[in-house]
């Protein structure tokens, strides 16, 4: 019984972090499915819907980023949507409003969150495709120009772009950027062999025509959106070159709040969303358990490995007992320390103790979650003269 609960265990979890990564990496070889790029008749009409929260130290450089993109037809309508603010971003929001008369100044009267946010902005924005975009972080140049270019294939919906967060000598956060690399050639491949599950929130768009109303409080508005566009029939692509930039994490703890932020979105979505269960609904059931279920459970199954593993005395399951005590060891110290070659295992002990964390964590109110992730860096967008190689850099979702 003991090893039949450690090898389904062991089954799930080599699933979870190999075996699906390798078959989306397989399909996207052998059985790619192309974005059908077409001559564009004429640009289409844009808009950027900026959701914000207490944003006022770097809300005027970031309007000063998304208006300076290049490429475009005409210029992009850009709506601000700032919700239960404590600081002077609706005075700031006001004031850009008045300075550019394709800002649209939208607040609301009470705490509805991003998800709140984002369904008033788009109840008024009058742009074909909606660009999602973040404070905190920067575009390149030609972002906008780029996440429009594969709309001119009627079959897709949504398209993602690329985060890219410039290197840390953090080992935990450095860690969980060798997480991202894997998660960003995943996500590569899912697109390339059909759909992707979710979108990288920071830089991502649609067709107006496919937007659904948001659940009141939702997290991960970036995977609803694109799921819900998928299951309308369209395809959700991800392209490389509409590039976004972001500053690292300042500490492991902040890296942490984010990624369990992500973690009880997952199951908030659960909650709000049925139809992703229902394999006759969904298109991308078994993607969307494979690249989101699982990981949460990931944990569970480590630890089910591990306690199964601890009765059997064979050598095999002691040499997997004593491997997997040795990398938690390594991790929790890289944890505690800024020992750079114990990145990975601090990485991975970071990742499944946020996923253990929103196990625990279930039904609480999510919008604290979304509340503390964020941070007051400022910032500008990197020179190409400037950009870290690829080395010192990461990638993430």
């Amino acid at each position: 019984m003991l090893e039949a609960v450690f090898w389904l265990s062991a089954t799930f979890v080599f699933w979870t972090y190999l075996g699906y990564p390798i078959a989306m990496g397989a399909l996207a070889m052998l059985r790619p499915v192309p974005i059908g790029y077409r001559p564009r008749p004429g640009a289409p009409t844009i808009s950027v819907v900026l959701a914000v929260r207490d944003e006022a130290s770097r809300l005027e450089q970031r309007i000063e980023n998304l208006v300076a993109q290049v490429g475009l037809g005409s210029r992009p309508e850009i709506i601000i949507a700032y919700n239960g603010c404590t600081d002077n971003t609706p005075l700031i929001a006001r004031s850009l409003a008045q300075r550019y008369d394709q800002i649209v100044a939208l607040g609301s009267p009470g705490e509805e969150g991003k998800a709140g946010a984002l369904n008033r902005g788009i109840e008024v924005a009058t742009g074909e495709i909606i660009i999602f975009a973040d404070a905190r972080q920067m575009f390149a140049a030609n972002t906008i120009q780029r996440l429009l270019e594969p709309f001119t294939d009627p079959h897709v919906g949504a398209v993602s772009g690329r985060l890219i967060i410039l290197a840390t000598d953090l080992p935990a956060v450095g860690g969980v950027g060798t997480y991202w690399k894997l998660e960003s050639w995943l996500r590569d491949s899912e697109s390339r062999s059909g759909s992707v599950v979710g979108s990288t929130g920071a830089v991502h768009a649609m067709r107006r025509s496919l937007y659904e109303p948001l659940p009141p409080g939702l997290i991960l508005d970036d995977v609803l959106i694109p799921m819900r566009v998928v299951m309308s029939g369209s395809r959700a692509v991800r392209v490389n070159n509409a590039v976004a930039w972001d500053i690292p994490a300042p500490s492991s703890a902040t890296e942490f709040r984010r990624k369990l932020r992500t973690l009880v979105g997952n199951l908030q979505l659960l909650r709000h969303e049925r139809r992703l269960m229902s394999p006759a609904q969904n298109p991308l059931f078994l993607r969307f358990v494979s690249h989101k279920l699982l990981r949460l459970v990931a944990p569970l199954l480590l630890l089910t490995m591990l306690l199964a593993a601890i009765p059997l005395n064979e050598p095999f399951y002691r040499a997997v007992l004593a491997g997997q005590l040795l990398v938690y060891v390594l991790g929790v110290l890289g944890l505690l320390f800024p020992i750079r070659a114990l990145s990975l295992p601090a990485g991975f002990v970071l990742l499944n103790g946020a996923a253990l964390a929103a196990i625990v964590k279930g039904r609480s109110d999510a919008q604290g979650v979304w509340h503390e992730t964020g941070t007051s860096q400022q910032w500008r967008t990197p020179d190409p003269v400037e950009l870290p190689s690829p080395a010192k850099r990461r990638e993430a979702s």
